[in-house]
């Protein structure tokens, strides 16, 4: 099926919701749709993803052309649109607060707490949060004064109490690579938990043109204890506003960070749940975060304990998506951090099992989409890796590790009119790139056949993946600076020696042989090319004396000895 991205229909019900004589048609023809998703559940696991984002892009675009009528002049068309919001989204808070307003305006405040209570009940359930500040106001006022309810209250809304937020990247410190990694994963976490809130907004930088606060997670060790250190500061003020220190984030981490997102809505005064409940997957978390915190360290110890700990968790519970879609990002990688290797098949169909069973557990995933895409790739089929790439796009489109791969993917897919259109939006953002994303962005643009810019993205991305020098020295050989790739590859054939867990030390041509085999490329001309390009930079001369090349504005220096 071919599912336009901007689909008229949404177009067509916004006009016939707006008005009161075409509304319940456009209500009844909303419905039909829907319940049209729900109909071709069945036919197979992957058209049952798309079916659950589709219809998740169907309920968003419904739910924007009701939100348009909230507040319109006509009563009966506005409390029509909050009724069928609230039958679509027990969530929704505004469509909630204009019921309860019109409840008690109508002198039955009885059936506006009784909204308030189902509101509540259903925030609790699916999101372990409590209603809105202004939702909660409202209650409080409706209780002060049930009989009081006039077109005057209608008015007053609860004042907005929206906060800018910007977590800030930790840097390592004096932490080794093990608590640098889990530095960032628990960056990573705190950010991810304050976007699911939404009394304030998180962003990626930090902005110069409006007011904002800044959020300073530190991971570090006193007296052999680890500790992790969060502070709230008001940069243009130079104000620090609030501080907590969690002792051993390592264990229930949840719990613990639960205490911090209280405390944090309590200091910017915003309305914050604090449930007290046992969660019984908290532990199970702290091990899948301490897997993530391994991983990271790119060491084949850690990646050994990695996935010992994700096998556990898959085997204790099979519905922890999170730890299927890890691990099979692992099984995929794994000939790559082992130079002199190639992907076991069994490997291959185990990471493929393992990312089918992530996006079984949680189809709204996009890292289980786009692990699972990978996967695709590496098994050859193409076309179902590019179906998985573009759910991952539909889901979180604006996170940048999602960007990045899938426009490496889409290149390995041989599309790169889809995979350019991502890069040039993907080179946008900058401030949000990790310098992991180097690499991805030099083996794109070196395949799309921008050579400057691959060559530029290598030098910012040394020394992080074992591929980066591979992408340098064919860049720099297309780019005609035979001598400096000759020399580029003499080095990268050092490091990879160092790495190498062949059976015997490896020669120039056996490096190159593994380079570019690692990588599943559709189209076998261009691996071939890759390799072509590579074998004739080895037959060059070798020079001994200091690699300088000025490549655009980027000067790069490297000592190679011969």
């Amino acid at each position: 099926m071919e599912y336009p991205r901007e689909w008229a229909l949404f177009r067509d019900l916004a006009q016939a919701f707006s008005t009161p004589d075409t509304f319940q048609a456009a209500r009844r023809t909303s419905l039909d749709l829907l319940d049209i998703f729900e109909q071709l559940l069945g036919i197979s696991s992957n058209f049952d993803s798309w079916l659950a984002i589709s219809k998740n892009h169907a309920l968003s675009g419904i739910s924007t052309a009701l939100e348009t009528l909230i507040n319109c002049p006509d009563e009966t068309l506005a409390r029509d649109a909050a009724t069928f919001l609230l039958y679509l989204d027990s969530c929704h808070e505004a469509a909630t607060r204009h019921l309860m307003l019109h409840y008690w305006n109508s002198g039955a405040a009885h059936k506006a707490i009784e909204l308030y209570n189902l509101l509540y009940q259903a925030l609790d359930e699916m999101f372990d949060q409590d209603p809105e500040s202004a939702t909660i106001e409202l209650l409080a006022a409706i209780k002060l004064n049930p009989d009081g309810g006039t077109g005057k209250t209608r008015t007053k809304r609860p004042r907005s109490n929206r906060v800018t937020l910007v977590v800030e990247d930790p840097e390592p410190g004096l932490l080794d690579n093990r608590d640098s990694s889990f530095q960032t994963v628990l960056a990573t976490d705190l950010r991810g938990r304050l976007g699911r809130f939404r009394e304030w907004q998180v962003i990626a930088s930090q902005p110069k043109d409006s007011d904002f606060l800044l959020i300073r997670p530190r991971l570090f060790r006193l007296d052999e204890q680890c500790r992790f250190l969060v502070e709230i500061v008001h940069p243009q003020n130079r104000e620090l506003i609030w501080s907590e220190m969690i002792e051993d984030p390592h264990n229930d981490w949840v719990g613990k960070v639960r205490v911090i997102l209280l405390n944090i809505g309590n200091a910017l005064r915003v309305v914050v749940a604090d449930r007290q409940g046992k969660d019984d997957r908290a532990e199970l978390y702290d091990r899948w975060l301490q897997s993530l915190a391994l991983k990271g360290t790119w060491t084949h110890e850690d990646e050994a304990r990695a996935v010992a700990l994700l096998r556990c968790i898959t085997q204790e519970a099979p519905d922890f998506g999170p730890a299927h879609a890890e691990l099979a990002g692992i099984y995929n990688i794994q000939h790559i951090l082992r130079p002199g290797t190639q992907q076991d098949p069994i490997l291959r169909d185990k990471a493929l099992t393992h990312a089918l069973d992530a996006v079984a557990a949680d189809a709204m995933d996009t890292r289980a989409h786009r692990v699972l895409a990978w996967c695709y790739c590496h098994k050859g089929e193409f076309d179902l890796a590019e179906f998985h790439f573009e759910q991952s796009l539909q889901l979180n489109a604006q996170n940048t590790q999602t960007l990045a791969s899938s426009v490496l993917g889409f290149v390995f897919c041989d599309n790169a009119p889809r995979a350019r259109s991502m890069l040039s939006e993907l080179e946008r953002l900058p401030e949000t790139l990790q310098p992991f994303h180097d690499i991805y962005l030099a083996a794109a643009s070196y395949l799309l056949g921008d050579f400057a810019a691959a060559a530029k993205h290598c030098v910012g991305g040394d020394g992080l993946m074992s591929t980066t020098g591979g992408w340098h020295s064919a860049a720099l050989a297309k780019l005609g600076q035979s001598q400096i790739a000759r020399q580029r590859l003499e080095q990268y054939h050092q490091e990879i020696s160092a790495l190498w867990h062949g059976p015997k030390e490896p020669g120039l041509h056996d490096v190159i042989d593994w380079y570019v085999a690692c990588f599943p490329l559709r189209n076998e001309a261009v691996r071939e090319d890759l390799r072509r390009t590579l074998y004739d930079v080895a037959e060059q001369p070798l020079r001994t004396g200091t690699l300088v090349a000025h490549i655009g504005d980027v000067d790069t220096h490297s000592a190679v000895e011969s």
